[in-house]
């Protein structure tokens, strides 16, 4: 039987859920006794962190040298996750518990990840955007919104198209800039509640 082992599945996710990944991780490793001497320290790895969220707030204006920025400070954050996974798995050993003491994803019993309720990714140009929803079949039409609001009201989602099948194509946003979608689905008895958002960075 294999031992569990610490994945570093983080390094796919969106920025702003890697930003969340990480200040987790870096809350469960602190004063952790079963992680005393971590092969990266603590404070420099959140330093990583928070010149990410710098860099990330520095790219909404869109320029290339501000995003480009962003991604050299997203792969520094990622290189010192990656150590800090490696010296987790060394150190446990498979032991489970630690672990998932860790706030690291580990390969023992997870269960298997089902396909996203949404996907976002890149349009062919700038500022385009691709939605891509699990399909139902109950489903008449797609009800497709986005924001730039950080915590919006479902006042500040706007509405960027209805289509009967389930993946939408959008342009015009403005690449560097953070922005959340969601979509509904709507039958015949009405309109479902919304999925939960899903976040990007503008590219």
């Amino acid at each position: 039987m294999k031992k569990p082992r610490v994945l570093v599945d983080f390094i796919k996710l969106a920025i702003a859920f890697k930003l969340l990944f990480y200040k987790n991780v870096i809350e469960k490793l602190t004063n952790n006794p079963y992680f005393p001497t971590p092969y990266i320290s603590l404070v420099d790895a959140l330093l990583t962190v928070t010149n990410l969220e710098v860099a990330v707030l520095a790219a909404v204006d869109g320029g290339h040298t501000s995003t480009a920025n962003m991604r050299d400070k997203e792969v520094i954050a990622d290189d010192a996750f990656r150590i800090l996974a490696s010296y987790v798995n060394q150190t446990a050993n498979g032991d489970d518990t630690k672990i998932s003491s860790s706030g690291f994803n580990q390969s023992k019993n997870s269960p298997p990840v089902p396909k996203p309720i949404l996907t976002i990714s890149s349009g062919p140009h700038p500022g385009d955007v691709k939605y891509a929803a699990k399909a139902s079949e109950k489903s008449c039409a797609y009800l497709w919104q986005s924001t730039t609001k950080p915590s919006p009201l479902d006042s500040d989602w706007k509405q960027e198209g209805i289509t009967t099948v389930a993946n939408f194509e959008v342009s015009g946003f403005v690449p560097g800039t953070l922005v959340s979608f969601r979509f509904a689905i709507i039958t015949a008895d009405g309109i479902s509640e919304f999925c939960v958002p899903v976040s990007k960075i503008i590219t």
